[in-house]
């Protein structure tokens, strides 16, 4: 007959498991002890004290995977679960059983560095049952029934497990057809109180539990349906049984995106991982313990300058992704709910300049599209390049120049954690540049132009001033302050260009028109801009207007350089370029036009003008303007 102890009982009944008869053989002469038909081999045998049989402890809790805790400082032994703890002292007859006092008639003795416990007292406490067979001198212990009681499934890092809960030894076979993982526990009971709760996870699709044969109190079935076909593992202990199904790696993917190259792993849930940077050969290995791989994956092409290859590996441990690496480099990982993403830090590979005319190109070829910010410096003038998240491979560049436009390139590693390079180009005065795109994956060209204004002399007239307001907005905005602040913006540009520049008026001062042609003609400026906002009373009028006078001396080209950039920068309007009679386009000696920017009579257009970065735009518009004029002088 066999039959098991519930669950709490049967975790102290593993650690304590004793013969409940009373001992009639001599001492000395060996007792068997066989658990739930399993013989127990011990290294101190069970022994006759006072007339009582005694067992090592600690050798049956190892066999049986009892909980068993010795306190040395107090000569103590607890036994159990938190639901029915046993405490016992050496030597002593009291007993704690489930927070009660015990009698015991036997008080647990140390034998060969082994506590023994007496059989009877276990016995009863644990709900055991207990033979002696006096003809082979052995004792059998049977421990609770096997009861399902409950089903559960939790998601862990790498894994989903569904545990079978109840008491007893719940043994049986676990096997899988397709996309379920069957168990059948033929010694078991169902007694699932409140039914069955609804199962789902990343893997599981579902749960069913039901008796294997209708009408039999015995044995109890458990179907795990799977959302596609997942291999797993079984591992049990007293009183639960465990399916482990391991999540998959179910694809890979390499891509670049600004700033750096990515290898994605998605899987089915959050894994665990290890990496490892491998100098020899150069590769990063990535494991993944305990997960498994989807038949046929596709492995990606990378196409980069710093990784090879990836590829990928099942065995008996888990799934091992290996990038074959051209060259070591930075990285660093981030762990989603549905894999891993590898950010592998981009690296700038070679550095060349090449003189142009009117300029030159600072060439940067690197392992992929690179994120930067640029700024530039003076005294000497310079242009800085700040690349984010990127290593300098090979060590600091400098490149002696030395030509019109260059006198420097140079590039080290400006920053660790985050990392940064930084490449300089000084240069022998303000340069105009632009980024652009080379033709091999990764390389980036910064195209340096010669400042067209260098040395040049430019008279700005900032209309009205002083008693003369000019036109006033419906919201107070005054003509004469607007004007002003552009033209000042505009000089300050020209001036760190390079150009020496004439201010027809300096301040709120009020300047008398012949006085601002006068100074331009007697100063010899080459060419002169009078900088103005417009009016009307149809308030609905707006938009950008150029003006120059029909028998000006150049003043055409110079107002549609103006015009096209104003159009284009500011993006109101266009009303046109025109010719006008005004006294300082027509009375000045050199090249003159004049600037409507915007209507203040208009509400939009107000509202623009009274916003510094608008005029701030305006301004950069017309050195725009100015700029393209004299690059074809």
């Amino acid at each position: 007959m066999k039959r098991y102890l519930g669950a709490p009982c049967w975790c102290l009944l593993l650690g304590l498991l004793i013969v409940l008869v009373r001992p009639v053989l001599a001492a000395g002469q060996p007792i068997t002890l066989i658990i739930d038909e399993q013989r127990v081999e011990t290294d101190v045998a069970p022994v006759i004290h006072n007339d009582r049989t005694m067992v090592p402890l600690r050798i049956i809790s190892e066999q049986l995977g009892a909980q068993v805790h010795w306190d040395d400082a107090t000569r103590t032994v607890t036994v159990g679960a938190a639901a029915n703890v046993i405490e016992l002292g050496i030597g002593k007859y009291v007993a704690i059983v489930g927070g009660e006092r015990k009698e015991l008639d036997a008080a647990p003795i140390i034998v060969g560095d082994r506590t023994m416990v007496p059989l009877r007292f276990i016995g009863e406490a644990l709900g055991a049952e207990v033979h002696w067979d006096g003809s082979t001198r052995t004792v059998y212990v049977y421990g609770a029934k096997a009861e399902v009681r409950q089903i559960t499934l939790q998601k862990d890092v790498g894994r989903e497990i569904v545990s079978v809960k109840g008491t007893g030894r719940l043994q049986g076979t676990v096997t899988q057809a397709k996309n379920m993982v069957i168990v059948k526990l033929p010694e078991a009971e169902l007694l699932m109180p409140g039914g069955l709760p609804q199962l789902e996870g990343d893997l599981v699709k579902g749960v069913s539990i039901r008796p294997s044969t209708v009408g039999e109190t015995k044995g109890v079935e458990v179907v795990i349906n799977l959302r596609e076909y997942t291999p797993f593992t079984v591992s049990s202990e007293p009183g639960e049984l465990l399916v482990l199904l391991p999540y998959r790696v179910e694809g890979l993917d390499y891509h670049r995106k600004v700033g750096g190259e990515v290898l994605t792993i998605a899987t089915t849930g959050q894994v665990p991982y290890n990496i490892e940077q491998q100098a020899v050969p150069e590769r990063l290995v990535i494991q993944l313990p305990g997960i498994v791989s989807s038949p046929g994956l596709d492995l990606p092409t990378t196409d980069s300058l710093l990784n090879k290859a990836v590829k990928i590996k099942d065995g008996p441990a888990g799934v091992t992704v290996v990038v074959e690496q051209s060259r070591v480099t930075k990285f660093r990982v981030s762990a989603t709910a549905s894999g891993l993403e590898v950010y592998f830090t981009p690296q700038i590979v070679d550095l060349a300049y090449e003189a142009v005319p009117g300029g030159g190109k600072v060439r940067i070829r690197a392992s992929g599209e690179l994120n930067y910010q640029t700024f530039s410096l003076e005294k000497p003038d310079r242009v800085v390049v700040d690349f984010q998240d990127t290593i300098l491979a090979g060590g600091d560049v400098s490149i002696d120049v030395n030509d019109e436009t260059t006198v420097q390139v140079r590039s080290s590693q400006f920053g660790l954690d985050p990392d940064v390079t930084r490449l300089v180009v000084e240069l022998k005065s303000y340069l105009s540049h632009r980024f652009e795109l080379g033709q091999q994956p990764g390389e980036l060209i910064l195209e340096l132009s010669a400042s067209p204004v260098q040395g040049r002399y430019i008279g700005i007239d900032a209309g009205h001033g002083g008693n003369d307001p000019g036109a006033v907005s419906p919201s107070g905005l005054k003509e004469k302050d607007l004007n002003r602040d552009m033209a000042e913006k505009v000089a300050a540009i020209l001036r760190a260009a390079g150009a020496r520049v004439l201010m027809t008026r300096e301040g709120d001062l009020e300047v008398d028109l012949k006085d601002r042609s006068g100074l331009a003609n007697q100063e010899g400026v080459e060419i002169l801009v009078s900088i103005h906002c417009n009016s009307f009373t149809d308030r609905s009028k707006r938009g950008t207007e150029v003006y120059y006078f029909r028998d000006g001396d150049g003043g055409q080209e110079l107002a549609q350089a103006l015009h096209k950039a104003l159009i284009n920068s500011l993006g109101l309007p266009d009303r046109g370029l025109k010719t006008q009679d005004y006294h300082l386009v027509r009375q000045t000696k050199m090249p003159a036009t004049l600037v409507e920017v915007a209507y203040m009579s208009n509400p939009v257009e107000e509202s623009l003008l009274a916003d510094p970065s608008f005029r701030s735009r305006a301004a950069q518009a017309i050195v725009d303007g100015i700029m393209n004029y004299f690059r074809h002088r």
